[in-house]
C-alpha cells in the first residue's frame, strides 16, 4: 500500500503514477484477504479496516446515488434519493453499532468540534472575502517578449511533440 501511494503521488507527469491506485487496491486487499501471520498490531489494523470498509461502502454508495438522483447533479428522482439516504443512514447505524457507545459527553465533544471547524470556515471565508476587497485588482501583465514566445514555444513542441 504505501509504495502504490508512492506512486500514485508522483502525478501524471511520470509512467510510474499510473501504477499507484492498483497497487495500493492489492495491498489493501492482500492485507483484508491474506491476514496470516500478522503481528499482534497488524491484527487490529486488519479489523479496523474490516470495521472501516462495513461504514464506508454504504456512505459512499449511497453518497453517490444521492449525487446522481439530485437535481444538480443529474436527473432528481425521489426513489433514488431516499435510498440513498438510506444507505448512508445504514452507515451510521453500523458506526454507531460498532462504536457500542452513546455518551453525553461524546456528543458534546463531536457537537464542539463540529462547530470548531465551521467557525474555522466562517473565519477563513470571511477573510478571503476582506483580502479580495481590499486588495482590489491588478494591472494586466506586459505581453511576452520576442525571446519569450520563441522560449515558450520551443518548451511547448517539446512537450507535446508539435511542429
Amino acid at each position: 500500500m504505501a509504495i502504490g501511494n508512492s506512486f500514485h503521488r508522483m502525478g501524471p507527469s511520470f509512467e510510474r503514477g499510473r501504477f499507484g491506485f492498483p497497487l495500493m487496491l492489492l495491498g489493501l486487499t492482500c492485507l483484508i484477504l491474506l491476514p496470516d501471520e500478522l503481528t499482534e498490531r497488524g491484527i487490529e489494523l486488519h479489523e479496523s479496516i474490516l470495521q472501516s470498509v462495513s461504514i464506508a461502502l454504504p456512505f459512499v454508495i449511497g453518497a453517490m446515488i444521492i449525487l446522481r438522483n439530485s437535481p444538480t447533479y443529474g436527473e432528481s428522482s425521489v426513489p433514488g434519493l431516499v435510498s440513498g439516504w438510506l444507505l448512508v443512514t445504514v452507515s451510521w447505524a453500523v458506526l454507531f453499532y460498532v462504536r457500542n457507545s452513546f455518551s453525553i459527553l461524546g456528543i458534546t465533544r463531536g457537537v464542539l468540534s463540529i462547530l470548531g471547524v465551521f467557525s474555522s470556515l466562517v473565519a477563513i471565508i470571511i477573510g478571503s472575502l476582506l483580502i479580495e476587497r481590499t486588495s482590489g485588482l491588478s494591472n494586466e501583465s506586459d505581453p511576452l517578449s520576442n525571446e519569450e514566445e520563441v522560449l515558450v514555444r520551443t518548451i511547448l513542441e517539446r512537450r507535446l511533440g508539435g511542429d
